[in-house]
């Protein structure tokens, strides 16, 4: 039985074991898919393929360093990232998102990838804490 966020699949590779294969097999038809480019703060790239829609902390989740988060209701900013390319294939920034912005300061142009969702194609972010 697969445990969640992968954690058995984590510990085996920070011990350094070898990591078994999935146990399902992919579904046929997954449905349209994007592509997500995180680069992190020493400006290492990391790249995966999602299901179109899914939050860019979500979709980072399949990383080997994804997006660090802090919350559940998105109040405190700890997962913001800078759009560096594709801005046009998320979703708009919408009220809670603006208000939690502007609470914790956070500078024009930035989002919370726990709220913004890529809607398709290719985008590319900035993430200023990996876990």
């Amino acid at each position: 039985m697969p445990t969640p966020f992968g954690i058995r699949r984590r510990i085996k590779r920070l011990l350094g074991l070898p990591v078994d294969a999935p146990t399902t097999a992919p579904e046929a038809d997954a449905g349209p898919q994007i592509t997500l480019i995180v680069v992190g703060p020493n400006g290492q790239e990391q790249s995966l393929d999602a299901p179109a829609g899914s939050t860019i902390s979500g979709a980072s989740m399949k990383l080997q360093r994804p997006i660090s988060t802090g919350c559940p209701d998105s109040t405190c900013g700890t997962c913001h990232v800078e759009i560096l390319e594709g801005g046009e294939n998320v979703s708009p920034t919408d009220g809670r998102e603006r208000a939690t912005l502007k609470t914790q300061g956070m500078p024009d142009g930035q989002r919370l990838s726990c709220r913004a969702t890529v809607t398709s194609g290719t985008v590319k972010v900035r993430a200023f804490e990996l876990m």
